[in-house]
């Protein structure tokens, strides 16, 4: 069972106050100078850590309570933000803890490694481009949770943000992962910002079995009539994508009354039998 996040404040507050008495007041009469020492930095960066997650717990919660006493829907992308930019102030501050743990001074360290600067951006170049396009899609309000989008050629709901990748889910539930720096680099539609009931079924057909698009669009309308009650009457549209020498891309529209994800899928998989019977046909006939 989750902690409700106000206690888990309280707790977290507690906890760092007996941190920071047994850092300043713990009697070390009986330890060695190593113990002490070692002590020491594991109380700081503990203390350290949990300084940053009661001030991230601390905006999140006022920031929950100001979007509900304003009424306001509240985004998930900010407390993804956050918890984000948490996960790499630990990693960092975990890697100077070791550091200082193994009796290296970081001033050596930084200097031996302002030499090798050059070879470690390039072999980390893509790691560190996609956690920083991570952490700005953590605050962006251009994409969020549940929007259902199309990057590049893949389309589905956003259901994660990573610091790494984009983890989108399908209309055929597959788990579609995307990394941040190809997400960075595609052409990204978000549907959810249009009507987010308006869906659409693409296909692509073979020039040699359609007779008209307007024959075409009565035939799959016809298909769907059992879905009938899920849909807004006279908001069927079948829209042409492209044509090339060959083929005709489709893009099957239409309104439903709520948003269902089954619905849709239904209705889909009815649109896409139905272009099947018609190749079918046309190739008997």
């Amino acid at each position: 069972m989750k902690m409700p996040r106000p206690i888990r404040l309280i707790f977290l507050i507690i906890l760092m106050s007996i941190l920071i008495f047994l850092r300043f007041y713990f009697p070390t009469e009986r330890y060695t100078a190593e113990q002490i020492r070692i002590g020491g930095i594991v109380l700081n960066l503990a203390i350290l850590l949990l300084i940053f997650r009661i001030v991230i717990d601390f905006l999140i919660l006022w920031y929950k309570l100001e979007q509900r006493r304003s009424g306001s829907e509240t985004k998930d992308n900010l407390i993804i933000g956050l918890t984000n930019l948490f996960r790499i102030i630990s990693v960092m501050a975990t890697i100077l803890a070791l550091m200082s743990l193994s009796g290296l001074e970081l001033k050596d360290v930084f200097t031996t490694l302002s030499i090798v600067a050059a070879a470690i951006a390039i072999v980390t170049k893509d790691f560190i481009t996609e956690i920083i396009i991570g952490i700005v899609n953590g605050f962006s309000t251009k994409i969020e949770l549940d929007d259902y989008v199309k990057i590049g050629e893949q389309k589905g709901k956003i259901i994660d943000i990573g610091l790494q990748k984009i983890t989108l889910l399908n209309d055929e539930d597959d788990l579609i992962y995307i990394p941040n720096v190809k997400f960075y680099n595609s052409d990204v539609i978000n549907y959810t910002r249009k009507d987010i009931r308006r869906m659409g079924v693409e296909f692509q057909l073979d020039l040699k079995y359609l007779t008209s698009v307007e024959d075409l669009e009565k035939r799959l309308t016809r298909s769907t009539s059992e879905m009938a009650t899920f849909i807004e009457p006279g908001t069927y549209n079948l829209k042409v994508m492209n044509i090339t020498k060959d083929t005709i891309d489709f893009n099957f529209q239409y309104t439903m009354i709520e948003v269902s994800r089954e619905v849709h899928r239904k209705i889909r998989k009815l649109v896409l039998r139905s272009v099947a019977n018609i190749v079918r046909v046309e190739e008997q006939n």
